[in-house]
């Protein structure tokens, strides 16, 4: 071993020891943390990186070592390694930034874990003595495999020392209220040099589902809840051994009773009713439309079974209302689960620093771009539903990520150039 010229022995060896000194360091220093290579640091750790990977091209007529590193003997052994350490984090629930890795090792923070880091690093150099090799021994059929070689090699390095430079902040906006304040990942308060004014939160909900509990809450069955979904279609169905019917619908609704009380009393006073006041105000009527805050939905349900016929509201409850289940029997009872959201969005205003002021919808899945940031909705006070008055927005913002995107674009450039090119060799 380790005489010229050297195979996948030494390769897999580096491979190995490199671990192994990333072991070490993981229990000496602790793992890695990014945020050191902040700006200028990141710019200027690449300089040297690119500069040593030119230098170590240029001795690898003198130097053994760095002519190996071209070789397939240690590519190989390299992205074997890699491929390896990857699989663990795909199968390893990573924490989230800020936060200790949750396990002994750290490979629930392989980003930050230092052989996984390391072995990356041996591979990025390896990729990039590569694409030096293609570049100064250009040739037409080269070409493909040097734009993905040199696309990887920016997703390598812009990717790992551009996360540093990454944010990714928290905003709490009220409705009507201008909003610049974040919390960021270690919950710390920053102001930014945009705000956000939340002007409408709205929520589209599933269809409302009916299912049975017993006299300890539990669903039934307990180990595979049934449920009925009451869609607009709905015309009958079955719960366990019950045939269900919908008499009656309304989707926003509030207690007939309460209406009465509430329209006799001063609001700060329906603000202090106690829970049960209110359920008894639920027992001694209907439900009536109301588009208000606070209403919910409503079904007067008719329920059979073996001749036996019960029927009444069954109503999911809200921020200001108890549900309401209709009893079944002495130990079951029909419940509405909280309706699901399909969609939530935001209408918002955005407002920069140089005097911008522009109208969005915010979406799950569909963030907003403004001044370098990207603005997802991220949640909402679950507690109001759908009269919320409150949404939570993640704010991202990654200065790295064009090059990042470019690299991408890169490799997959190059991935259809090498399609192609043997597509014609096997036709020729």
């Amino acid at each position: 071993m380790w005489t010229k010229p050297w195979n996948y022995k030494e390769g897999t060896a580096i491979a190995v020891g490199l671990t192994i000194v990333g072991l070490m360091l993981q229990y000496s220093v602790g793992p890695l943390e990014w945020k050191i290579f902040m700006w200028p640091a990141n710019i200027i750790v690449l300089a040297v990186f690119v500069l040593f990977v030119v230098m170590a091209y240029a001795l690898r007529k003198r130097v053994y070592a760095f002519r190996f590193m071209t070789s397939v003997q240690a590519a190989v052994p390299a992205l074997a390694a890699a491929a390896l350490l990857t699989v663990i984090m795909g199968l390893t629930k990573q924490v989230a930034e800020g936060k200790p890795a949750v396990d002994v090792f750290g490979l629930t923070k392989m980003l930050n874990f230092w052989p996984f880091i390391l072995v990356y690093v041996w591979m990025t150099v390896i990729v990039g003595e590569v694409m030096l090799h293609q570049l100064i021994h250009l040739n037409k059929r080269a070409v493909p495999s040097l734009i993905s070689h040199a696309g990887l090699f920016l997703v390598l390095t812009t990717a790992t020392l551009g996360s540093a430079d990454m944010q990714r902040t928290k905003m709490y906006c009220e409705q009507g209220k201008p909003e610049w304040r974040v919390l960021d990942e270690r919950q710390d308060v920053k102001e930014l040099p945009l705000a956000i004014q939340l002007n409408r939160f709205t929520i589209d909900e599933y269809p409302p589902k009916l299912m049975m509990i017993d006299d300890k809450g539990l669903p039934q069955p307990v180990k595979k809840p049934a449920h009925v979904l009451i869609d607009k279609d709905f015309k009958g169905g079955k719960l366990l051994d019950w045939d269900i019917a919908i008499v009656k619908r309304i989707d926003n609704a509030v207690p007939e009773m309460m209406a009465k009380m509430m329209g006799n009393m001063p609001s700060e006073m329906v603000g202090r009713m106690r829970m049960d006041s209110l359920g008894q105000a639920l027992n001694k009527g209907g439900y009536i439309p109301f588009d208000g805050k606070g209403a919910q939905c409503a079904l007067l349900v008719r329920a059979t079974k073996a001749g036996k016929k019960v029927e009444g509201w069954v109503t999911c409850g809200s921020y200001q209302f108890p549900y309401q289940g209709l009893a079944l029997d002495e130990r079951h009872t029909l419940v509405m689960p909280n309706r699901e959201p399909e969609r939530f969005a935001s209408d918002v205003t955005v407002f920069t620093q140089d005097g911008q002021s522009v109208d969005a919808t915010i979406e799950v899945n569909k963030p907003f771009t403004i001044a370098g940031w990207k603005i997802y909705q991220l949640s909402y006070n679950e507690q109001m539903g759908k009269w919320s008055n409150l949404s939570i927005f993640e704010l991202v913002r990654d200065p790295w990520i064009p090059a990042i995107y470019f690299g991408i674009y890169m490799i997959l450039i190059g991935a259809i150039l090498m399609f192609i090119q043997a597509a014609t060799h096997k036709q020729n």
